[in-house]
């Protein structure tokens, strides 16, 4: 019996230690999800491809103008919905073109929103060569390359977000790939 409970009792003592060894393990792995494609997550191979399905880009873009001659700052977005994701078999990229509907003035602008593959990284997003072209009649044409992107696949979505700084404006934008349903 005595043989039993020591047995038993250093059990006890050494499995604890061996789960804290496996988390301590499992923490300092460093997964990114912003970097990291598992096979099952769309990526931009999937969406090219599209093989009978349909995709769409969801998001709003903020944007901040900077005071001038002692103006207070301004700022407003825009939002759109389940627009569609245009795809071009000759081209390293995907494109929406959306009409974006201000919270200011109710009022539509465009907006153009190109997502590059990058080379380097099958069918990965290019960080350093997303593109947003933003076109309304009080701001005139904003256009450039976004900085601080952060890419997250996830099985049916796609999320990226990023800022970018022209002249007195800054962009804020937040944009979703779907595969095919709609988001609310």
């Amino acid at each position: 019996m005595r043989t039993i409970l020591s047995t038993i009792a250093v059990v006890c003592m050494v499995l604890p230690v061996k789960a804290n060894d496996l988390k301590i393990h499992i923490e300092h792995m460093n997964i990114d999800p912003s970097t990291t494609i598992i096979a099952d997550n769309l990526d931009l191979l999937k969406i090219k491809t599209k093989d009978g399905s349909w995709y769409n880009m969801t998001g709003s873009v903020t944007i901040v103008k900077g005071p001038t001659r002692g103006d207070v700052p301004e700022s407003f977005d825009a939002s759109f919905r389940n627009s569609e994701v245009l795809t071009y078999p000759e081209r390293d990229y995907i494109q929406a073109n959306v009409q974006a509907t201000r919270n200011d003035n109710n009022r539509n602008n465009e907006i153009r929103i190109y997502v590059h593959q990058d080379s380097r990284a099958r069918g990965k997003v290019d960080k350093n060569n997303i593109k947003v072209n933003w076109k309304g009649s009080d701001v005139g044409e904003l256009d450039g390359k976004l900085s601080n992107v952060t890419v997250i696949y996830q099985k049916s979505s796609i999320l990226i977000t990023g800022t970018m700084q022209k002249g007195s404006y800054t962009l804020g934008v937040s944009v979703a790939i779907t595969h095919g349903g709609r988001l609310i």
